[in-house]
């Protein structure tokens, strides 16, 4: 408990910055030196799957300006292109989404409009092999990586 506790603390005083609109959001990675990466990378665990993990609630108004934050093009790892959007990675090409975060995505809001429209997209962006990919691109999902991906297919 003690630990928790500490843990917690730490990240309220140093895992935190502010986003374009000058408001508190959890970073990604901090330096210890004052400065703070606004980023999430497709990968579990990241921000976007703070409730999922058990850290907060998906209503938690930091999680919610955190999440808003990431979903948008202030993250540079976020891509919206003619069939998708979502938050890709480093490790993929550029405009290339993940569906762990997708999926991901769905199952951290309360909106079912949301959660179906996400589970439309990933089913409509597999290139027809039924399978989840690593990363797909968002104007064309015929270009993915990784054929399978047992990840993402579990994340399905």
């Amino acid at each position: 408990k003690k630990l928790q506790e500490e843990i917690e603390e730490g990240i309220q005083t140093f895992g935190r910055t502010k986003n374009q609109n000058n408001e508190t959001i959890y970073a990604y990675e901090v330096d210890g030196l004052g400065n703070a990466s606004v980023m999430d990378d497709s990968n579990v665990p990241n921000l976007v799957a703070a409730p999922y993990l058990g850290y907060c609630s998906t209503e938690d108004e930091q999680y919610l300006t955190t999440r808003q934050t990431l979903l948008s093009k202030e993250n540079p790892y976020f891509y919206e292109g003619k069939y998708a959007k979502g938050i890709g990675s480093s490790h993929t090409p550029e405009n290339y989404v993940w569906p762990i975060a997708l999926a991901m995505e769905g199952m951290t809001t309360k909106d079912k409009a949301e959660k179906e429209r996400i589970l439309d997209l990933l089913v409509a962006t597999d290139a027809g092999t039924h399978l989840m990919h690593e990363g797909f691109d968002v104007d064309n999902p015929e270009n993915y990586t990784r054929e399978w991906f047992s990840w993402a297919n579990m994340m399905f």
